[in-house]
């Protein structure tokens, strides 16, 4: 559920701002003219800072601006290529990281091991006992 946004005109828009001067509260003439308290400050701003022109700007991007995307130049062919080499470097290096960590573990499991090959500490463990047959 969205609201309609309503336009208001340079008339009215110049005529509010005229009338905070006189106006006791900014609420008050923010309900008599059913807009936003905020509007108001922000038409005052507008009107002081560019006048009447500013207040009639229509909606969307004021004319002579540019967007972000056209600031920004386009990556050259070059460029992509070295982006995509540095990914699948950083890709590589964890591939690396991860197989130095897992031989650093398997060199130390080894190491642990008895040297002489013979038996281990481990007591062997007691036959289970089966359950008595009974005649």
């Amino acid at each position: 559920m969205s609201k309609r946004r309503v336009r208001y005109s340079a008339e009215l828009k110049q005529e509010a701002v005229s009338r905070m001067a006189q106006s006791k509260t900014i609420t008050g003439l923010a309900k008599e003219l059913g807009v936003r308290r905020k509007f108001l400050y922000l038409w005052r701003e507008q009107l002081q800072a560019g006048g009447k022109a500013a207040l009639e700007r229509g909606r969307g991007r004021p004319r002579g601006s540019q967007s972000k995307a056209v600031l920004q130049p386009t990556p050259s062919a070059a460029e992509l290529r070295i982006a995509e080499l540095e990914r699948l470097l950083g890709r590589k290096q964890l591939e690396l990281d991860f197989f130095k960590r897992t031989f650093e573990q398997v060199r130390g499991a080894a190491a642990s091991r008895t040297s002489d090959g013979g038996k281990t500490s481990i007591v062997a463990s007691k036959p289970h006992s089966h359950s008595k047959e009974r005649d």
